[in-house]
Order: C-alpha cells, then sequence, then structure tokens
C-alpha cells in the first residue's frame, strides 16, 4: 500500500509540471486522520496580570511602558498578509486583533502593581458588514482584564497627557512593531522621552514557561506528531515535495490550528543540503533522503520537530551511517539536558561526539583536534544545538540575565543535532557526499531531566523504517 497518495474527500490530486496537468487517482480504503480534539485555548487573565506586576517590579518607580502589536502589511493588490500578533504583545495581554496598543504603569496607590490602559480597533456598522466585529474597548475590559480601554484612534492624545504627567517618566516600548504607534508617539509631545528595549527586558521573562504556556506547546506538538505520522505513512518515490507538505498541512488545519509555526519544509535529494530550503517542488526518487522541518501554532505557541526519511522506507548503509551518529548526539545532547546544565557544554558534548564518531567511520578525513579548535566542524555543523521554543518558533534564549546560558527548569527547547555533508567538499569521504540528518524534538527542562513533548514520533532507525512498511 506504499503507493497511495494523498487524498482530501476521496481522491488525490497531483500537481505535475506546474500544474499544467492535473490527474485524480482513487484510493480505495485511504482513511483520513481524525483530530486529536477540539481546538480549545484559554486566556489566561491570572498569568498575564501576574506578568505585568512582575514586569512593573523590574522597572524604574517612574516608568511607562507602551507595548503594541504588529501592523497589517499589504501583500500585492488590495490582498493583505496574514496578520499574526506581535509576541511581545501576547506576553502581555493575549490581544489578538490589530490595531491595539496597551499603556502599562504603576497602578496609583499600588506599588508593584501594574494598571493596563488599552486602545483597540472600533468599527462602525458599515465596516462590521465588510470585516465582521471586534473586541472594542468593551471587550478589551471585559475579555482581556484591561483597567480601561479606549479607541485606537485615542492613543496619541491621552499619551501626551500621560507623559504631561509624568514629565521624569522613563519610557519602554517596541515601537519598531507598528509604524502608527511609532509616529503617534514621537508626535505625543514636543519632546518626547527616549525610548527603551522592551523587548530585550521581555525576553528574559519569556524564558522560563509557565504551566498554561507548557500546556499549550504540548498540544501544538501534539499536531505536529500527528501531521508527521500521516505523511509518514503516504511517503513513496514518485511523490511531491509539496504533496508531503499538503499532508502535513491538513492535519494541522484538521485541529483547528490557525497556522503553521513556520513555512512547512519538505526537503528530498540534494534539497536536503540547505537548511531553510522551502520551495517543495522537487519530485522524491526512489533511494532519496527527506528531510522534514514542521511545527503547527496552537494558542499562538509553537512547535518545531524535524526527521529524515528514507523514501522508499529503508535507509541505504551510507543513510545509516550518518544517522546512526546523529542519533548518538541527540542521545548524548537530552540525557545532559538537565538544570543547572550550561547550553555551551551541551554543544560542546554533542559536537564532540559528531566529530569524532564522522572520523572513526571514514566518513570524514581529517585531525579531531583541528577540526575542533578551528571551527572547521563547522562544514558539517552549521548550525546550533537547540534553541527555546514558545511564542516564537526561535524563542528567546538572551545571555544578559543568564551569560553562561544555564538551563533551568520549565524552560522548552527544540534540540536538533544534525550533520550536513555537502556535495563538493573534499574533506568527506565521496561515498557520504550529499548525505545530511537532522532530528529534532521539543523538551520541556525538568528537574528530573529532560522531557520530550514530541516522544510518540519515531526517530530509530529500526522504528522509522518499521512505520513506513504500512
Amino acid at each position: 500500500m506504499r503507493n497511495i497518495r494523498l487524498l482530501l474527500f476521496g481522491f488525490l490530486i497531483i500537481f505535475v509540471a506546474g500544474c499544467s496537468e492535473i490527474v485524480t487517482e482513487p484510493v480505495g480504503d485511504w482513511t483520513s486522520p481524525q483530530k486529536l480534539g477540539p481546538y480549545e485555548t484559554s486566556i489566561d487573565l491570572e498569568g498575564l496580570k501576574s506578568r505585568r506586576d512582575a514586569l512593573i517590579k523590574r522597572l524604574p518607580a517612574n516608568s511607562l511602558v507602551v507595548v503594541t502589536t504588529n501592523d497589517v502589511y499589504l501583500r500585492n493588490g488590495d490582498v493583505n498578509y496574514e496578520f499574526r500578533p506581535a509576541s511581545s504583545f501576547l506576553y502581555l495581554t493575549r490581544f489578538e486583533e490589530p490595531n491595539a496598543v496597551a499603556v502599562i504603569r504603576t497602578k496609583a496607590g499600588s506599588p508593584g502593581t501594574a494598571e493596563m490602559i488599552m486602545f483597540v480597533e472600533e468599527r462602525t456598522s458599515s465596516m462590521v458588514q465588510w470585516l465582521g466585529p471586534c473586541y472594542g474597548p468593551e471587550g478589551a475590559v471585559k475579555y482581556f482584564g484591561a483597567d480601561s480601554a479606549y479607541g485606537f484612534g485615542q492613543f496619541k492624545s491621552k499619551l501626551t497627557s500621560y507623559l504631561g504627567g509624568a514629565p521624569n517618566a522613563k519610557v519602554y516600548a517596541n515601537l519598531n512593531t507598528n509604524m502608527s504607534v511609532s509616529n503617534s508617539y514621537y508626535t505625543s509631545t514636543a519632546n518626547p522621552p527616549p525610548v527603551s528595549n522592551l523587548d530585550s527586558i521581555l525576553a528574559e521573562m519569556r524564558v522560563v514557561k509557565s504551566a498554561h504556556e507548557i500546556n499549550l506547546i504540548q498540544k501544538s506538538t501534539d499536531v505536529a506528531v500527528q501531521a508527521f505520522k500521516e505523511a509518514m505513512k503516504r511517503i513513496t518515490p514518485g511523490m511531491f515535495e509539496y504533496e508531503v507538505a499538503a499532508i502535513l498541512n491538513y492535519v494541522l488545519s484538521l485541529n483547528g490550528c490557525p497556522r503553521a509555526a513556520f513555512p512547512t519544509i519538505v526537503a528530498s535529494g540534494p534539497n536536503i543540503n540547505t537548511l531553510h530550503y522551502d520551495a517543495n517542488t522537487r519530485q522524491l526518487q526512489d533511494g532519496d533522503l527527506v528531510m522534514i522541518d514542521f511545527g503547527a501554532e496552537y494558542g499562538y505557541y509553537a512547535s518545531d520537530v524535524t526527521r529524515t526519511l528514507p523514501v522508499n522506507g529503508v535507509f541505504s548503509a551510507e543513510q545509516r551511517a550518518v544517522y546512526e551518529i546523529v542519533i548518538e548526539a541527540y542521545k548524548t545532547a537530552i540525557q545532559g539536558a538537565t538544570p543547572g546544565k550550561s547550553y555551551y557544554e551541551l554543544s560542546a558534548l554533542a559536537r564532540d561526539k559528531i566529530v569524532t564518531r564522522l572520523l572513526e567511520k571514514g566518513i570524514v578525513y581529517g585531525d579531531k583536534a583541528t577540526i575542533l579548535s578551528t571551527s572547521a566542524y563547522r562544514l558539517y555543523i552549521p548550525a546550533g544545538l537547540a534553541h527555546c521554543v514558545g511564542l516564537d518558533t526561535h524563542d528567546p534564549f538572551p545571555r544578559s540575565d543568564n551569560p553562561d546560558l544555564l538551563l533551568k527548569e520549565n524552560m522548552v527547547f527544540a534540540f536538533e543535532p544534525h550533520i550536513y555533508l555537502q556535495v563538493n567538499d573534499q574533506t568527506v569521504n565521496p561515498k557520504y557526499r550529499g548525505i545530511s540528518a537532522r532530528i529534532e524534538d521539543v523538551v520541556l527542562i525538568t528537574n528530573a531531566g529532560g522531557k520530550i513533548l514530541s516522544k510518540s514520533l519515531p526517530n530509530e532507525i529500526s522504528e522509522i523504517e518499521e512505520f513506513m512498511k504500512w
């Protein structure tokens, strides 16, 4: 049954030669996947308030925070790009509509307690007919915990009043996120106060995740895992990369997720050697590897998972040799992922493992000490070992308050050990040139060690080959 193709509602549509020809095939007993459950997210009002209070406590007593969301950008003609709120704005407000800004300051008479004033879009009846209803100021208070709220058009005049009442205010903002808000700020008074970077402060706060955030990341990861499993069942020579991507994105939509966490990567054959390849246009060939990098977004929280798979269901001897090294490095990193361990130390351990085994297997040529000391290892290990995951696929992991990048309980990472062997690299044994492999899983740091949130997705060679037999 390995020649089954993707089908939505009874037929598989294969696009050939730039969609110039459409072929449909019956699929017999192809079964559509079942959704994992209803798409359910909640607004953690208590958690949001705690974040704002914690932010105010970090700042000088006379501080004023201006946090805004993304602009709406024109794609072409009169069509806009899909709007996605700015992560810093989501972190403090969870408000999801455009044309919004929040002012956060110390609540009068309550040191250490934040007051949030929101400015949000209002729509006339005519606009509602075209665009639908919006939350408006009343909804900002009722559903998002604002202490008070006004129309977005009142932001500039109110800001002028706030700054006039606090002439020595220290302002923290993310004005580069929204040009309209930035213009309003810099024209609100004759000499508006200089602005300090808000995002860098929030980056320090966002590293350790709350239970609510971890739950959303787990749900996001569960969707990604299901999508991978459905794709793995159906990958076969002759498919196109975009067909595999269609399976992944179908499962994403089936589960109610509004978008992928990043552009879906399905890289086969020579495309596997490009880290962020996303054209997804090549036809998969017998004997190819295909590297899939995919993540869902659930409640605005991302997942990020990668698997390297044999298109025909069986790794060749050379592919197996490279993949085995990556899985060894993966296990080394996960086993060491405990609170108090330095990210730099984990990276060095994984790097040493990869270079040692590449040399021992005769896959690359050279001297280990020289390769490591001169950073020549970057020929084979071009990217980092891991990155934080949260509201952004590459969530902040700042050194400003953690110079040794020590892991802490309830941090969430995507660990992604990898090997890339380029076709023109003379330091690589010719038998192995052009073979690349990466494994990536979402991992929660706990006091008991790294907890793999995507654990149910096969990553061992034997598991992958068995799973792809169906």
